[in-house]
């Protein structure tokens, strides 16, 4: 997989909102296509008599690295909560006119309170993991934002969703002080 802007699902400053109702769903911009083509496109150069396309990039060595971080600060109604979730498509072929099947999670973070959705705060830090299940091969990626709790939000947006090939947080950020000046 290639990072570059096209693995933006929320480029930064996007700004996607989280503004809606209870039980109200948000999806990225942006639908990552594997095969680099795009939604409803025909896969091309297949090799072989597969007739789907679809990968898991959820393996090996070098594992991309998804986070998603809050723009404008979250106002709940209530006790409104909000699920990340990282989902995979498979390909529905000819038949289907190429377009996403049945999203499935591959890895969320749910039930993230109000009181985290702060300014800048990052809500979910995950590594590519392998899909489950395990024959899903999707061939499209998406995040889906999902308000529970019976309440909603009044402001809030996703300041940016982005996919990097490495960890650059400092890991040392919260550790103890175990030093003193005299």
């Amino acid at each position: 997989m290639i990072t570059d802007a096209l693995v933006a699902f929320v480029g930064i400053g996007g700004n996607l909102s989280l503004v809606g109702a209870a039980g109200s769903t948000f999806a990225s911009p942006l639908t990552y296509d594997f095969l680099g083509q795009g939604v409803g496109q025909p896969p091309g150069n297949f090799i072989g008599n597969r007739t789907l396309a679809g990968t898991d990039e959820g393996v090996g060595g070098k594992r991309p690295e998804l986070n998603i971080t809050i723009g404008t600060a979250v106002v709940a109604v209530g006790a409104c909560v909000l699920k990340a979730a990282l989902q995979g498509a498979p390909d529905t072929g000819l038949a289907g006119g190429y377009l996403p099947g049945t999203w499935v999670d591959i890895d969320s973070q749910d039930n993230i309170a109000a009181a985290n959705l702060t300014a800048g705060a990052v809500i979910f830090r995950s590594p590519w993991i392998p899909q489950m299940p395990a024959n899903l091969q999707a061939r499209y990626l998406r995040l889906l934002f999902t308000l529970s709790g019976g309440t909603s939000f009044t402001a809030g947006t996703i300041g940016s969703a982005l996919v990097t090939m490495v960890r650059d947080d400092q890991a040392n950020k919260f550790a103890a002080k175990n030093f003193t000046v005299a």
